[in-house]
Formats: structure tokens, sequence, C-alpha cells
């Protein structure tokens, strides 16, 4: 039996993330981005008092939830992931 084995890519310098297509969070921190025509998600932590700004978000799932999921008003978000030695920053918005 052949198993292939992933490995979600860790975001661990600035970048850049375009066609975000929904975004997963978590209250401990953890963003993990859906990039259209990616397998994988794209992982960025930073823990319970990270600093992360989402604009344009038309709705988030699951609200109530620890994971919750932001799906963008528009066809998708753009984030910009911004990694200092004092901490990181992400920012996502819609064009």
């Amino acid at each position: 039996m052949n198993t292939e084995h992933s490995t979600i890519p860790r975001i661990s310098q600035s970048t850049t993330l375009e066609q975000v297509e929904h975004i997963l969070g978590s209250g401990s921190g953890i963003l993990d981005f859906a990039v259209e025509g990616e397998n994988d998600y794209y992982t960025w932590e930073d823990g319970e008092d990270a600093n992360w700004e989402i604009e344009d978000v038309d709705c988030v799932k699951n609200v109530e939830e620890d994971r919750f999921i932001m799906f963008p008003e528009g066809d998708s978000f753009t984030c910009e992931v911004e990694t200092e030695e004092d901490g990181s920053r992400v920012r996502c918005w819609c064009e």
C-alpha cells in the first residue's frame, strides 16, 4: 500500500498569499489558509493573543466552536503575513 505523506506548509517568514478561498481560525491563535489550486492549507501560528485582522468577511461558520471558518465577501482574500523578531501580524482583505 502506497501512502503519500503530506506536510502542511507553515508560514515562518513574511509572505503574501493570494486567492485565499477561506480561512480556518482558532481561539488559540492558529490560522489555516486555503489557497485556490493548492491541496494543503498554509498554517500560521502565534498564540492566544495573536495579532491578526480579517476584513471583508462575508460570513463566519461555527462561530461558537473552537475552530471557525471565514469566507470572503469577494472571490478571495489576499493575506499579508509579516514576521519580525518581536512577533508577527496577519492582515487579510478582498480586492
